[in-house]
């Protein structure tokens, strides 16, 4: 991050600004109470404001006390600060008295600078650097409390997305068992499809998220792998918008759905079915459907495993609302639909 961008905390605590204003004010009411002037109506508008002055110096003034806390704990990031504000007041103290001499000196003009900036030498330089500490420490905390939730969602979403990759191999071994006795030929063409079905795995886990066409990809090999096991008995047919290829979604989305499909509607069917995979955007939403024609779904039949239970808690940690999966019968067969905000994935 930008240090010379980091008075955004401000932005972010208008309570910061309320005080600085408060304080300036008050500093006001002492200064001009001192010299008996708050019966002038145009010293209370002084008093309100010149505090805004104040604040935009603040906001100017805001990186360097941002900057101290990346480098020291508290308190001695504040104490520095004050320091180094206290120090810089006192050099442009110094300084000032010359330049009203040459001033009188050189154009002739009597301007008395000293006094001009002696209130917000006084009180603005000191308050600005202290409570745009405070202000900047507790950003700060707050970035790194950030980061630590981000490193927790990463670690989660990793854990979540390894459980997926051996349920997905474990599941490929199985059908493979049965075509090594029943077709040989056959089996040796499988293998090679699950070679390229397991390095896309590999590359997509690399990644929290990825192009939707890799996503296509994934599933086409499992496609093939599953073709060659079902004998003819599956009919892929594609309905896919190739236009939300480049859009992103976690790794292994729609797997668990095909995967399910053919095991739970299409492979206990004699004839075998179609199934139908759709991509397609439709009024700010985008919808991911996997339809098969095979088994009709029941209610009350088996838990579907790790795959979906997987997939679900994935799209939460993802998308949060934004997202959400139904599964249910549909037109003389079973779909699985998930549905996704276009804001979340754009």
């Amino acid at each position: 991050m930008n240090p010379w961008t980091s008075w955004f905390p401000l932005v972010k605590n208008w309570r910061s600004i309320g005080v600085c204003y408060v304080l300036w004010v008050l500093s006001g009411f002492y200064e001009y109470g001192i010299a008996h002037r708050l019966g002038n109506g145009w010293t209370w508008a002084i008093i309100f404001t010149s505090p805004f002055t104040h604040i935009s110096a603040f906001a100017f003034f805001a990186p360097l006390p941002w900057i101290l806390p990346r480098r020291l704990r508290s308190p001695w990031n504040i104490i520095i600060g004050f320091v180094i504000s206290v120090v810089a007041c006192e050099a442009v103290s110094a300084i000032l008295p010359a330049i009203d001499a040459w001033l009188a000196g050189q154009v002739g003009l009597r301007v008395n600078l000293g006094k001009l900036v002696e209130l917000y030498i006084a009180y603005a330089g000191p308050t600005m650097m202290l409570v745009g500490g405070l202000v900047a420490s507790r950003a700060h905390s707050d970035e790194l409390r950030e980061a630590s939730e981000t490193e927790a969602q990463i670690a989660k979403n990793r854990l979540l997305q390894s459980q997926i990759h051996p349920h997905v191999l474990f599941n490929a071994l199985n059908g493979l068992a049965e075509l090594v006795y029943k077709n040989p030929k056959a089996a040796e063409r499988a293998i090679r499809h699950l070679s390229d079905l397991l390095r896309r795995i590999m590359r997509a886990s690399e990644h929290m998220r990825l192009p939707l066409g890799e996503e296509r990809k994934i599933i086409s090999d499992f496609l093939a792998l599953e073709a060659i096991r079902l004998e003819g008995r599956l009919r892929v047919i594609w309905e896919w918008d190739e236009g939300l290829d480049a859009i992103e979604v976690p790794p292994l989305l729609l797997q668990p759905l095909v995967e399910n499909a053919i095991k739970h509607g299409i492979a206990p069917s004699i004839p075998g079915g179609d199934l139908v995979l759709r991509a397609r955007a439709e009024g700010g939403v985008i919808l991911l459907e996997v339809w098969n024609s095979g088994e009709p779904y029941h209610e009350n039949q088996p838990s579907s495993g790790i795959g979906v239970k997987n997939l679900c808690l994935r799209l939460a940690l993802h998308f949060g609302s934004g997202a959400s999966f139904s599964v249910g019968p549909h037109e003389h067969g079973t779909l699985a639909s998930i549905r996704l905000e276009a804001m979340q994935v754009e």
